[in-house]
């Protein structure tokens, strides 16, 4: 059972003010420095063509625009935690995806990557960061959010659960909609408010 996030935390939509600290967050070696959250919006083989560089500037010019595609998470003025989330229209790869149930959902935004520094694991920062995309994707018109979970076995490292742990999505309410290849996808619709 998850603890307490610290009271400190805050989160906070990444906008180009504060793009920095998503780049700081990222200057760790390990995924998120290679990916910079770009892999579900670059299709088939640009993304390996883009490069680390171009891969920044590509999320660096998408912070630029509302709405946020993503928040960051604060302990704080320190950077501590990430949810990557969109208009699932911006991520060419989630309907060529074999792991994937794709179904057209009008208004279906998507929650693609967690990324929670490793001293503020297990802090029940996931649940607050999950919570708050949720809240930000209603904010911004979503009609439902989906996403794309692992079910983590006793070898997963954490750093395996960047899509988020399936129980995760469940006890946040949403609901298991399809399979393929063994890999849940999840949605929730929201109500409006």
């Amino acid at each position: 059972m998850a603890t307490q996030a610290q009271p400190t935390i805050e989160i906070r939509p990444l906008d180009a003010a504060r793009w920095p600290d998503l780049e700081r967050l990222f200057a760790r070696p390990g995924d998120p420095r290679a990916c910079q959250c770009t892999w579900w919006r670059l299709p088939g083989k640009e993304f390996g063509a883009t490069g680390l560089a171009g891969r920044r500037q590509l999320m660096a010019a998408r912070a630029a625009q509302a709405p946020a595609p993503g928040l960051i998470a604060y302990d704080g003025e320190e950077p501590v935690g990430w949810v990557a989330l969109a208009p699932r229209a911006e991520y060419p790869r989630i309907p060529r995806s074999t792991i994937i149930t794709y179904q057209d959902v009008p208004g279906c935004w998507s929650v693609t990557c967690f990324f929670v520094r490793h001293d503020h694991r297990r802090q029940g920062l996931l649940e607050r960061l999950l919570a708050t995309a949720v809240q930000h994707a209603r904010a911004n018109g979503a009609e439902h959010v989906e996403a794309y979970p692992v079910e983590p076995g006793p070898a997963q490292s954490d750093s395996g659960l960047f899509r988020g742990p399936i129980d995760l999505f469940l006890r946040a309410g949403f609901t298991e909609i399809g399979r393929r290849q063994g890999r849940p996808t999840v949605r929730l619709a929201l109500a409006p408010g």
